[in-house]
């Protein structure tokens, strides 16, 4: 198939031109051009920007296309946009959302694809209205859409993640013993994703009638909590973990203010999901990479890429813990 990637340099999506690439289809990019490549090969890309409805039109206009997949929409003035360029154009597109549509807390664990909707961010608010949107077209006039909701995502190209996010610090602060923050006791429940594994979904969704219209979590099989999350880390890396488990509160009130906004938005609750609908509609999305062999992979990249930062650059983090250490120890 001829398919349009609509980014095709971030973490996700360069893993599935990756893929796309393996199972013989023919992608085009469309992106900014301002993200070094890490693909394997060199494919045709057009650059541009996705805000400026006009110029991404005419860019897209004279190509032949099978397919999309979109990984740059974020909002519903997008979303109406992409409709109208690609109606009656394609057989198949592909919408890249997100697991922070739900919000939380999870009404259910793990989540299924009808939680309800009820972000907390304006990333997450963003993404359901484009789902909406999307769907509206799809029971209006039949747009072809089918709709993905990672979870965070992991693996080369981007540092090991903890709750403020991709930190080029972790792995320098588990290998020093610096202490690293868990919300809460440590034992909320959280479900990561490698990235070769979100590929598999969204290549392997690729002309399948049965996803149509609808959406679909694709997430890991390993729902596994904080404390153990980081000590597998540890185990890979050959130390242990210095967890320092604190409330959400606490945690919020003792960092950088622009630190905690993946805490607030996503990590504050449980986040584990089904991925039971996909594994039944796409039978690609099957053996998923064990989480420790993930991580192993993930170090390797940031080892030979230099991708690590000093401990030192979260100096705050050490801060926090010793005020709290000390507060602790001054009750009766």
């Amino acid at each position: 198939m001829r398919v349009l990637v609509i980014g095709g340099t971030g973490l996700i999506s360069t893993a599935i031109v990756d893929r796309l690439l393996e199972s013989g289809h023919d992608p085009v990019l469309f992106n900014r051009g301002q993200t070094a490549s890490r693909l394997h090969k060199k494919v045709e890309t057009l650059h541009g920007d996705r805000e400026d409805f006009p110029a991404f039109e005419a860019a897209v206009k004279g190509l032949q296309l099978d397919t999309a997949i979109d990984m740059l929409t974020y909002d519903a003035p997008t979303a109406s946009h992409a409709v109208e360029v690609f109606t009656g154009r394609i057989a198949h597109y592909l919408f890249c959302s997100t697991v922070c549509v739900y919000g939380g807390p999870l009404s259910k664990i793990p989540a299924d694809e009808d939680e309800a909707h009820m972000p907390v961010s304006d990333y997450g608010r963003g993404k359901s209205e484009a789902e909406a949107v999307f769907m509206t077209a799809h029971k209006a006039s039949g747009f072809p859409v089918t709709m993905f909701r990672p979870s965070h995502c992991y693996g080369p190209g981007q540092p090991l993640l903890d709750i403020f996010g991709y930190n080029p610090a972790l792995v320098s602060r588990i290998r020093e013993g610096r202490p690293v923050l868990v919300p809460g006791d440590g034992y909320g429940l959280w479900q990561p994703g490698y990235v070769g594994d979100m590929a598999k979904g969204f290549a392997g969704a690729l002309g399948r009638s049965a996803t149509l219209g609808k959406a679909y979590n694709i997430v890991g099989d390993e729902i596994m909590d904080w404390r153990n999350f980081h000590t597998v880390m540890g185990e890979v890396i050959g130390c242990g973990v210095n967890l320092a488990p604190m409330t959400t509160a606490q945690i919020m009130a003792g960092v950088p203010a622009d630190q905690p906004e993946m805490l607030y938005e996503i990590f504050q609750y449980h986040a584990a999901y089904s991925n039971a609908a996909l594994k039944r509609d796409v039978p690609e999305f099957t053996d998923l990479l064990p989480f420790d062999e993930g991580v192993r992979r993930t170090v390797a990249w940031m080892d030979e890429s230099g991708a690590h930062v000093p401990a030192d650059t979260q100096s705050w983090i050490d801060a926090l813990v010793d005020r709290e250490t000390a507060f602790r120890r001054s009750l009766p």
